[in-house]
């Protein structure tokens, strides 16, 4: 009964975004451009809210997960090159770079995680050949990479996206499971969707100077 309850919580948290974003559009709908404001204040309000959230946390154990941290750090400014995420215009390019990075940790390792971790069935670390990892981060990463279809449609691009989201989920949810902060993975999240849109920025300069004048 607690593992329906809490796995309930957490399904429905993770796809609040839609949920707000359609509520916003039956009562308000030209607030529905700024959707991602109103998801970041109810997931900060629910991490104030539940005193057991990451979300405000200072990092513990960082030594343990550094040597992690930064090998995820070199992969992230690897792997963003082939990510295929390009927003458009300012506005948007501010919210994929600062304002997502931040309200999807606290929404998912700030909330999710530490929920689905009260399971003592999920919320066991166990170690394996190449990474420690528990059910709670498993579950947190799958609902991470299906939540994305928030945003997107279902096609090949989205789930290239859904597999960047998996990997990156399974990763920061072991290092803010141990650390018991977000501290490091809002750090993570902020420089894999920062480096994504340079090299898209750069990938674009360069065509334009490169193209022949009509």
């Amino acid at each position: 009964m607690l593992l329906l309850k809490l796995c309930a919580i957490a399904v429905l948290l993770s796809f609040s975004y839609r949920i707000i974003e359609r509520v916003l559009g039956l009562v308000a709908r030209a607030q529905v451009r700024y959707t991602i404001y109103y998801w970041g204040a109810g997931m900060i309000a629910g991490s104030v809210l539940w005193s057991d959230s990451y979300t405000f946390g200072l990092p513990h154990q960082v030594m343990r997960v550094l040597p992690l941290f930064l090998i995820i750090l070199l992969v992230n400014l690897i792997i963003s090159r082939s990510s295929g995420y390009n927003p458009v215009g300012t506005y948007n390019t501010v919210n994929f770079v600062l304002c997502f990075p931040i309200f999807e940790e606290i929404a998912f390792r700030g909330l999710v995680l530490p929920i689905l971790a009260q399971h003592p069935g999920l919320g066991q670390l166990h170690a394996t050949g190449i990474i420690d990892v528990s059910g709670a981060i498993l579950l947190t990463a799958f609902l991470f990479a299906v939540s994305h279809l928030q945003y997107y449609r279902l096609n090949r691009e989205s789930i290239r996206f859904m597999l960047f989201a998996l990997s990156a989920g399974i990763s920061f949810g072991l290092i803010a499971q141990v650390t018991e902060s977000l501290v490091l993975t809002i750090l993570l999240h902020i420089a894999f969707n920062g480096s994504a849109v340079w090299y898209q920025k750069k990938s674009h300069s360069s065509s334009t100077e490169q193209a022949p004048l009509p």
